[in-house]
């Protein structure tokens, strides 16, 4: 584990639980390992495995392709805007100046958690737990000072009161477990899709579009703060960025063969990107 990575991993050590007994986690050299001597190896590419299941890790969250593609669309910087107005918002929700502990609960490939690292008062502690091996592992290799864990949102192998800040991007968003793990005044954003996200390529797709429900982006047992619009157009440059979005989206999994080659036919079209990003307190 390299030198920043190892500096990643002990600021947090103490608020990783283990999975089994819910006992803290201490590291001792590539391991970690709880008082009751369960241990988790800490990969080369330095994240940490803490999902119990009886599947392989293979099967379980976005696999490899999926990350890969959505890494590709992120790094064309379509959602740059996005990035930006995430990290202006936790730093507004924040009150600026301290240093801060934020945990990304979904994180993916770790586009939105590299952004937001890099953002906050040098002390900060920044942890990213998706279920998806692939991402958590997509993650670590691009971000040496966060550290990253496989994991439920769910269930977070993450201590009670840990957080300042929790992100929720894109992702299931689960009101109780993310009340235990706040601390005391701890804050939510969460960024959902508008009504107008990707109508253009829904209509290029389906023979009816419909906007997006904006009325079901709840997060039960806390207060909406705060709700801003990002809404802006782009357009996409070619098939391979348009397949790759396609992918990122719930539609990938629904959509009927001809609405498939309607879209594997387009070469270029220009898209509203409308988010809404939520403050919960």
């Amino acid at each position: 584990m390299g030198r920043k990575r190892e500096e990643a991993a002990s600021k947090t050590e103490s608020m990783l639980l283990c999975p089994k007994c819910g006992k803290s986690l201490d590291i001792q050299e590539r391991v970690m390992v709880c008082p009751a001597r369960h241990s988790y190896d800490i990969s080369a590419q330095g994240y940490v495995n803490l999902l119990l299941s009886g599947k392989s890790g293979d099967g379980i969250g976005d696999g490899r392709e999926m990350i890969a593609a959505r890494r590709a669309f992120l790094d064309a910087g379509y959602y740059k805007p996005l990035a930006k107005a995430v990290c202006q918002k936790v730093a507004a929700m924040m009150g600026g100046g301290a240093s801060i502990r934020l945990l990304d609960a979904g994180c993916g490939e770790g586009y939105y958690t590299r952004a937001v690292e890099k953002s906050l008062p040098q002390g900060s502690r920044v942890v990213g737990i998706d279920i998806s091996r692939h991402g958590c592992l997509s993650a670590a290799k691009r971000d040496q000072n966060s550290l990253y864990v496989t994991a439920s949102a769910s269930a977070m192998p993450i201590a009670t009161g840990w957080a300042d800040v929790i992100l929720s991007l894109f992702a299931p968003a689960f009101g109780a477990e993310f009340r235990r793990v706040l601390a005391p005044g701890g804050k939510v954003l969460q960024v959902a899709p508008g009504r107008n996200h990707l109508l253009q390529l829904k209509e290029a797709v389906y023979e009816k579009a419909y906007p997006n429900r904006e009325d079901k982006h709840l997060l039960e047992g806390f207060t909406l703060a705060s709700s801003t619009r990002l809404e802006y157009e782009a357009t996409l440059e070619n098939n391979a960025h348009i397949r790759q979005l396609f992918a990122m989206t719930p539609y990938f999994f629904r959509t009927p063969r001809e609405g498939v080659k309607r879209l594997e036919a387009l070469e270029q079209i220009c898209v509203t990107l409308d988010f809404l990003l939520l403050e919960f307190h």
